[in-house]
């Protein structure tokens, strides 16, 4: 039987968000067990990887005219956990969220989990759900396999369709024109319609050597607005994590590898560009492991030059920086803080057993700070 490392749990687990038994600090305990030593991330394949595909996206041609919102939901983040730490989650992906945040993590799960999150943005005005299972695969002695489904949805009720409006052409040349013309407003021709955005996400990983997993996420999409427009997508993650012994992991999520693309039921096609995701994380235990710490860092890479979206940018390249914090309390009790790019985020969250509880506090730069909760069940 070869020696890897593993992620564990103990008295439920540091896991959090939906999955309540997996952490960090489990991984801290059995990771110091290999045998086998323990090489810098950028040594490893997840560094060449790395190195590879921004080399090959950055030149990569019609990045840089991908369809701008196109699929935006999948970009809100899952999990309360995460979230509090600034969204600082693809070095660690250690519980039931990764198939989202990054599937290579299914590969090191211990157990079965069901995860799930319910948020309301912006004065409850969007509605965002969350539903996950992720389960191990693999027989004793074999190489260690997992794999996730999970189902994200984003809804906005009563959008007024304000179409039949009639506008009263003052100079009659056809055009809107403020403030000389008006509009005739008769509130009973009002339609109030629904938008619905849902992706199915089958995740599933396998370990590919001890400490370094492999795997990736098939994206389903749907979305629907009112009763005439409709839309399918499809879409492939592609990931990796490390994890090495002394509580250091690293992970690299290559976002949509195969440009997904979006076909309306008008014609129109919209397609997203590929972007790169790469995090690291470090976890030290204190005090007969009572107490521990994690500090994580994600980077996410785009292509498509969104400047006024970014904090740095190099050439056609852009970056956010999402810095992160956890601390853990006898793996019953956890703080968490981060930078989600520019804006701060904090959390908390709580293990009885098999089960636990998450929160998060996002602000916003611009809009009504937001709330997450989630929580989870492991078995």
């Amino acid at each position: 039987m070869r020696d890897r490392p593993v992620r564990g749990t103990a008295s439920g687990g540091a896991g959090l968000d939906v999955t309540g038994a997996v952490g960090a600090p489990g991984r801290i305990v059995q990771t110091v067990m290999t045998r086998r030593p323990s090489r810098p991330a950028l040594r490893t394949p997840i560094g060449t990887a790395i190195v590879v595909a921004t080399l090959v996206l950055s030149w990569m041609p019609g990045t840089a005219s991908a369809t701008r919102y196109a699929g935006e939901f999948l970009r809100i983040g899952v999990g309360a956990r995460a979230l509090g730490m600034g969204s600082a989650f693809v070095g660690l992906a250690d519980d039931g969220t990764a198939a989202f945040w990054n599937p290579a993590g299914l590969a090191t799960l211990p157990s079965r989990q069901i995860s799930a999150m319910h948020a309301e943005q912006f004065g409850s005005i969007v509605q965002y759900d969350y539903l996950s299972y992720a389960m191990p695969l693999g027989a004793p002695g074999a190489a260690r396999q997992g794999l996730a489904v999970s189902l994200l949805r984003l809804g906005v009720n009563d959008i007024p369709d304000t179409r039949g409006l009639e506008i009263l052409d003052q100079n009659g040349n056809g055009v809107f024109d403020y403030p000389e013309d008006r509009l005739l407003v008769d509130e009973s021709r009002f339609v109030f319609d629904s938008d619905n955005d849902v992706a199915l996400l089958l995740g599933y990983a396998r370990e590919w050597r001890p400490g370094m997993s492999v795997g990736g996420t098939f994206k389903v999409i749907r979305q629907w607005l009112g009763d005439s427009l409709r839309s399918n997508g499809f879409g492939i993650d592609l990931a990796a994590l490390w994890v090495g012994k002394d509580g250091w992991s690293a992970g690299a999520v290559l976002r949509d590898a195969s440009t997904t693309r979006i076909l309306w039921n008008t014609g129109t096609g919209e397609f997203v560009a590929p972007s790169l995701r790469v995090g690291a994380a470090k976890s030290t235990v204190f005090r007969n492991r009572r107490h521990v710490v994690t500090a994580a860092m994600d980077v996410q890479v785009g292509f498509s030059d969104e400047r006024l979206a970014s904090q740095a940018h190099l050439g056609g390249m852009t970056f956010e920086f999402h810095p992160g914090l956890e601390y853990w309390l006898e793996r019953k009790l956890a703080l968490r803080a981060g930078m989600d790019a520019r804006n701060f985020s904090a959390g908390a969250g709580i293990r009885i057993r098999k089960f636990g509880l998450d929160y998060a506090y996002l602000d916003h730069a611009d809009l009504e700070a937001s709330h997450r909760v989630s929580g989870s069940y492991s078995f």
